[in-house]
């Protein structure tokens, strides 16, 4: 057994680690699409704590995009829509890439079309705007990519990254394992993402470059996106307003641990 199949292992499913979401629904103060037109998807790609939701928003607010919103966890895609079951039911965050079920079960949905179909069916009812480009964020897109390009051909993505120390300290609260263990979650699933990538169709973006110059590296992502800008901006919600890079709070939790190379290695991380 590889070493990533006995820490698989080794870790329960602890399903009750983070609130399972409820049933989607509309949030009230939203003015929703009732009949979008999506030709191509966008999605972000990044585990949970690694500014995506972050990424998400910036890019609604500067560019010609619609976007899903609904009262689940930061309105990612995975929970409105029954096509695959959501990170929760595979471990959730710190666990769901060790996850071979749930790799299982998406390998057997070869029915793409009709995937497509009953995606863009299940998320419609949650779409905001009227362009025709839907940007979707959910964490296990990361590992999901060779799928998703099988169901939407169009597709690009955007794969963000946070030093694995920062997303492995906030996540904790939520996995309930160690910090090791959560430094292997992030070296597994960014490695199945690197395995993954396609100059043609894939970018990535480091939180700590967005946080130093996100006017930069939005532009950067809007060009390789081929996205139109706005006429006029969209509002940012408070708490995304005033940004900055909050990972030594983070760092302190590892008292000095040196984790060696890992694939983190190929995204500028020394660790």
């Amino acid at each position: 057994m590889s070493v990533v199949g006995k820490i698989a292992k080794r870790i329960p499913l602890l399903r009750g680690a983070e609130p399972r979401p409820t049933e989607p629904a509309r949030l009230p103060e939203i003015e929703y699409n009732d009949a979008p037109e999506i030709d191509r998807l966008v999605f972000v790609c990044g585990l949970h704590r690694s500014g995506t939701t972050l990424l998400e928003r910036l890019l609604a607010a500067r560019y010609a995009l619609s976007y899903l919103r609904a009262d689940v966890p930061e309105s990612e895609g995975q929970h409105m829509q029954s096509v695959f079951e959501p990170a929760w039911s595979f471990g959730g965050p710190g666990r769901f890439a060790f996850s071979q079920p749930m790799e299982d079960a998406l390998s057997a949905r070869t029915d793409f079309a009709a995937c497509r179909a009953q995606l863009l069916d299940e998320w419609s009812r949650f779409i905001v705007g009227d362009a025709p480009v839907l940007l979707e964020k959910s964490p296990p897109n990361l590992t999901k990519i060779w799928w998703l390009r099988k169901v939407f051909p169009e597709a690009r993505f955007v794969i963000m990254t946070r030093d694995p120390r920062a997303v492995s300290a906030a996540t904790q609260k939520w996995s309930g394992t160690s910090l090791p263990e959560l430094m292997m979650h992030w070296n597994v699933a960014y490695s199945k993402a690197v395995d993954d990538f396609s100059p043609e169709d894939c970018i990535q973006i480091r939180y700590e470059d967005l946080t130093q110059d996100p006017d930069g590296e939005i532009s950067r992502l809007g060009s390789f996106l081929d996205l139109t800008p706005r006429e006029n901006g969209g509002e940012l919600e408070a708490r995304h307003q005033q940004m900055r890079n909050s990972n030594d709070q983070y760092f302190a939790h590892h008292e000095g641990t040196r984790y060696g190379s890992g694939i983190w290695s190929a995204f500028g991380y020394d660790l």
